[in-house]
């Protein structure tokens, strides 16, 4: 089956402090008019010190105009992000259902979790935000405000995530995975947020100027914006009004430094000629930048540098339109976008206002007023953010040809796991691992069975690495290292809550000290995609770097993008991993809604203990994964899906079956069935209806009773299937129903968080 199309731009929602629509953005752009200016709604004691561009709407009046329910638990991230999708549906007229969401932020909810998580510790009153602080949250709120039932998830990579949702959307489109998908981000200004920003000590406290040489920094600002994205053929067939065509997309990583570019600006070079050769044009063809310009010392110079280096002699018109909406973190690349297709439509490029004078080691002048760019048919816009994370995206005049620029063959979905590492409660990184006895804890939760951190990574690396990024080099390494693989063509992670002790001893040391006397450090690694960015840093890997942060569809979210860059012939091997780390503050916090058990228990006695909450664990599972079999082999993965919302068992169970007739596979012919059953009476009913309606005379295990629950805890559930596949044998402990099979050739995983994300997940023997 080969499905591929030119996909197209037919619908825009967009709110930021300079609109709160698309009509009131081009009105500003054409203006110079800048929504920059004194803090008023954020609650900080900076109020006197920076400038944001705030959007002036009280959290109240943003439930208003995004005409949700007033009685819920909404974030300001979430709301914005509503008032914006529902713009961009009603502008492409387009039903949700059979619509799927790729959503990206950085903030998360901390915009309402930063003011109550001291309370969150204690009495807990406002419990009902909890939830709320999660990546996936906001997304999910969408999902629910809109009825979109297709595939859900959240991308975050600091300042470039937004960016990242277009180019997965677009993959989505083109493998036939999706019909429609709404992608852009969405992120609320925080006190965390501009706090953090403050240590680097990279924030200006009048107005921005970004390429200029007088600049000192940037101002933060806050929106989201969306766009409905189809294929061409839909959306001419439909008689649809086309904005532009989303031409070509790359990312690469810089694999400098955390926070800094590298001098020559290799990571933005590579992402702008990438996403040039992915269009099958030319430099010369571009006739607007829309450039990632913060205003900081170091990216402005490195931008610029990156942009000579590609264009030559032959710069296009280019502006930053920060000194407008202020630095919009996750939401930057998506509102960015629009204001380039806007530049398209409208044959303008939008000034680049504060400029003056250029900056000294490369001249370059932007254009500082509304200039005409008649003709214009290609546009590319550029986001450059944390981990070294650089992605560009270029949109073109829609030329109303459907047939496909390429074709690509997604008929053999089956990609190889040639080399596994896992660092768990288990000592999962013996060689005989299947002869060792179930490490036993009796304990709040399950802890990992730390290795001897020297011998996989530089002590001299060591000493600033937090937990969550040592378990993820060790197990990193050691999938490379079985692999035979030294600089993967991708770089792929997904983790639920990220480096949460770094956000937590920042947070904490935020509200005990008053925003004052805070150190960089913690906020630096609070970034989702650290260990993603660490990994290139250290193995000075250029290539494409994704996180993917949604909650327990994290890591099936970065399954899925590895397996179809390895389909499309796009990439040959990819280091795919999956993470997250407890710690007593985030499992004293979820006791408090009843997600983790609040007492002291054996994870062997999981499943007889009948009470609500799981036993919480933690856990880092890296894959390398190949579109060719080798002598390291371990299985092969046939297959991912996941399906978003509460459903009845009938419902489960006709989802899953329908998963293995995509296959071509009976649940008669699955060896073994692997559950995500974590010990809470509430939801392992969930399984029960699953095996009594579809695996009746089917073997089944769990494997929960060695990591605990996790959201990333499906990457320890294919480590050990692979394993299970490789070994043909069972580690003790295995919870056990049926008659186990003499040959175990084929393993689906599946498992579920509180009835409303279920993932699938089908491996067989290479």
């Amino acid at each position: 089956m080969s499905i591929s199309d030119k996909v197209v731009v037919t619908g825009i929602g967009i709110i930021s402090s300079i609109g709160n629509n698309l009509s009131e953005t081009y009105e500003s752009l054409i203006n110079a008019r800048s929504g920059i200016g004194k803090i008023t709604v954020l609650d900080t004691i900076h109020k006197n010190d920076f400038l944001l561009g705030e959007i002036k709407l009280t959290h109240d009046e943003l439930i208003k105009s995004a005409g949700v329910n007033p009685d819920k638990a909404w974030t300001r991230t979430a709301l914005l992000a509503i008032i914006a999708a529902k713009q961009a549906i009603a502008d492409a007229a387009i039903s949700t259902q059979n619509t799927s969401l790729v959503s990206a932020t950085t903030v998360g909810g901390m915009d309402r979790s930063e003011l109550f998580y001291k309370d969150f510790l204690t009495d807990a009153r406002h419990a009902e935000y909890i939830d709320t602080h999660h990546a996936g949250s906001s997304t999910e709120m969408v999902a629910l405000e809109c009825g979109i039932d297709g595939i859900v998830t959240t991308i975050s990579t600091a300042c470039s995530s937004s960016l990242n949702s277009i180019m997965f959307g677009c993959s989505l489109i083109q493998s036939g995975k999706a019909d429609k998908v709404l992608v852009g981000g969405t992120d609320a200004l925080s006190a965390f947020t501009l706090n953090g920003f403050k240590t680097l000590m990279i924030l200006d406290n009048e107005h921005c100027r970004p390429l200029d040489i007088s600049r000192t920094g940037l101002n933060l600002g806050e929106g989201a914006a969306y766009l409905v994205l189809e294929s061409a053929a839909s959306a001419l067939k439909k008689a649809k009004k086309v904005y532009a065509e989303v031409r070509g997309a790359a990312n690469s990583n810089d694999a400098h430094h955390q926070t800094a570019s590298s001098d020559d600006g290799e990571g933005p070079y590579l992402a702008m000629k990438n996403a040039i050769e992915a269009a099958g044009i030319n430099p010369s063809d571009i006739g607007y930048i829309n450039a990632h310009g913060t205003g900081t010392e170091n990216n402005d110079v490195t931008e610029s540098r990156a942009v000579i280096r590609l264009f030559g002699d032959n710069v296009p018109p280019f502006s930053s339109t920060k000194a407008f909406t202020g630095h919009t973190l996750g939401a930057a690349g998506v509102i960015e976008s629009v204001i380039s297709i806007i530049a398209l439509n409208n044959e303008i490029a939008p000034p680049n206002i504060n400029f003056k004078t250029p900056i000294a080691e490369t001249g370059l002048i932007p254009v500082t007023e509304v200039t005409k760019i008649e003709g214009v048919k290609h546009v590319i816009t550029n986001s450059f953010g944390f981990g070294g994370n650089d992605s560009s995206v270029v949109f073109s005049a829609f030329d109303g040809i459907t047939q496909p620029v390429r074709s690509y063959d997604y008929s053999n979905n089956s990609v190889y796991i040639t080399g596994s590492g896992c660092v768990s409660p288990q000592k999962s990184l013996s060689d005989d691992f299947f002869n060792e006895d179930v490490v036993v804890q009796d304990d709040k939760f399950l802890k990992i069975t730390a290795p001897n951190y020297r011998d996989y990574i530089d002590p001299k690396k060591l000493r600033r690495m937090s937990k969550i990024i040592r378990m993820g080099m060790v197990s990193a390494n050691v999938a490379m290292k079985e692999a035979g693989i030294d600089n993967p063509d991708a770089i792929i992670t997904a983790t639920g809550m990220g480096c949460q002790e770094d956000t937590e001893k920042f947070l904490n040391q935020m509200i005990d000290n008053n925003e004052g006397l805070l150190a960089p450090t913690s906020f630096i690694q609070s970034t989702h995609n650290t260990v993603g960015g660490t990994i290139a840093l250290q193995q000075k890997n250029y290539n494409y770097n994704l996180t993917y942060v949604h909650r327990t569809f994290s890591f099936e979210s970065a399954l899925m993008d590895s397996m179809l860059l390895i389909n499309r012939k796009q990439k040959n091997n990819i280091l795919l991993g999956g993470f997250d780390e407890i710690t007593e503050e985030s499992w004293l916090i979820k006791t408090k809604i009843g997600y983790y058990k609040s007492h002291n228990l054996k994870n062997t006695d999981i499943f007889n203990d009948k009470t609500k909450g799981a036993l919480a664990g933690e856990g880092s599972a890296f894959f390398t994964l190949s579109n060719k079999k080798t002598e390291n082999t371990n299985a092969k993965i046939d297959g991912v899906e996941m399906f978003f919302n509460p459903l009845t068992a009938d419902e489960t169970n006709e989802r899953i079956l329908s998963f293995l007739s995509n296959h071509n596979i009976k649940a008669e012919d699955v060896d073994m069935v692997i559950f995500g059953r974590n010990g809470d009476i509430t939801f392992d009913g969930v399984y029960d209806a699953v095996k009594e309606g579809v695996f009746k005379e089917s073997f089944t295990a769990s494997y929960k009773q060695y990591c605990g629950e996790y959201d990333t805890s499906s990457a320890f559930a294919v480590w050990l299937a692979s394993e299970i596949i490789k070994n043909n044998a069972l580690p003790k402990g295995m919870t056990e129903s049926g008659s186990v099979p003499k040959k175990i050739s084929n393993i689906l995983i599946y498992n579920q968080f509180r009835n409303v994300n279920h993932s699938l997940v089908l491996l067989s023997k290479a």
